[in-house]
């Protein structure tokens, strides 16, 4: 029973002719019909059932037991069987034949009713994981751009601070090269000046000097002079006359 029902839903996954309208056991009686024409025996013997059970189709006893002999051919042991219960149903008739196949239609509508609110109900589930997903998705992305959006406002802030300390760093500098550049140039005007004033006391020490020296010449020449004078007129008036003998008297 379980194999007949998984076959169910192979067929109503697999024949694209099947629409909304269409009973699931008329579908799956269709697929077996043409899987049977293509000479698969499993869906001989399924075929056999159905027309056995009118399950999809009107019941035909005559037709189940050509589907069946068709599968004993094929090599299906379980069709000998089959071909048993259907000769024996053709000869004596079934009571309950009605009642199984209206539990098993009933069975098979209560499954495919199961199968189908798994299926809406794994929809469902999977557009709750694939919106999580995408709201997931987009959730990173936007921490993701949130996070280079401040990661470049700290390079921009990092970038700004650095050009700030290097201008405040060539401002210092070029403050501290004016102050050198004027202290040098101080102590150049203050070194020019102590020299100059070094010349200049030169100058007038080597002036003064010189005027000594001149005076000094002048006077030793005009004693010279004198003396000389002294000595033609009157040697007693000159300072040496105080050791001549001749100029003593005269005093």
């Amino acid at each position: 029973m379980n194999q007949y029902l998984l076959v169910l839903v192979l067929a109503l996954l697999v024949n694209v002719n099947v629409t909304a309208a269409d009973d699931p056991m008329v579908s799956l009686f269709r697929f077996q019909s043409q899987m049977a024409n293509n000479g698969n025996a499993d869906a001989m013997m399924k075929l056999g059932e159905m027309y056995e059970q009118g399950v999809g189709t009107k019941r035909d006893l005559n037709k189940a037991l050509e589907a069946y002999r068709q599968a004993q051919a094929k090599g299906k042991k379980e069709a000998a069987a089959a071909i048993r219960r259907v000769e024996k149903a053709k000869k004596y008739g079934s009571s309950t034949a009605a009642k199984q196949r209206a539990a098993r239609e009933k069975a098979a509508r209560e499954k495919a009713a199961r199968e189908r609110a798994a299926r809406e109900k794994a929809a469902r589930e999977k557009a709750a994981r694939d919106k999580a997903a995408r709201e997931k998705v987009a959730r990173e992305k936007a921490a993701r751009e949130k996070a280079a959006r401040e990661k470049a406002a700290r390079d921009k802030a990092a970038r700004n601070k650095a050009a700030r300390e290097k201008a405040a760093r060539e401002k210092a500098a070029r403050e501290k090269a004016a102050r050198d550049k004027a202290a040098r140039d101080k102590a150049a005007r203050e070194k020019a000046a102590r020299e100059k004033a070094a010349r200049d006391k030169a100058a007038r020490e080597k002036a003064a000097r010189e005027k000594a020296a001149s005076e000094e010449a002048a006077r030793k020449k005009a004693e010279e002079k004198k003396t000389k004078e002294g000595f033609t007129s009157d040697p007693c008036s000159t300072p040496a006359a105080r050791f001549m003998a001749s100029c003593r008297g005269k005093k």
